[in-house]
């Protein structure tokens, strides 16, 4: 567990770059309950911005992907820093598409 909580922050913290003048991230790590997150938060010139970037759990043996609105490929670089492809859920993907995921990778 050490490993992977350890893996998602590296990730998460490299998000903190996309803060500007206006907005900011805002990094959530709750160790306790393996809930990590990124919020992106300010505003665009009269509209509020307050949006989750990145949302992670970790359960058992697995690491949940419950949100990843970037650009990124999250799977990608857990697989690169050594965790298995197949402890790793993407759950912002319906569970009957999940399997078509599967035969392109």
């Amino acid at each position: 567990m050490d490993f992977y909580r350890q893996c998602v922050k590296k990730i998460l913290c490299e998000y903190e770059d996309l803060k500007d003048e206006d907005s900011q991230i805002e990094l959530i790590f709750d160790d306790e309950r393996m809930r990590y997150m990124v919020l992106w938060v300010g505003w665009y010139k009269y509209k509020r911005i307050h949006q989750c970037v990145v949302h992670i759990n970790i359960v058992e043996d697995r690491i949940i992907i419950q949100c990843n609105d970037s650009e990124e490929s999250i799977v990608e670089k857990l697989v690169e820093m050594g965790i298995s492809q197949e402890n790793i859920s993407l759950n912002f993907i319906h569970p009957l598409h999940r399997g078509y995921l599967e035969i392109a990778t």
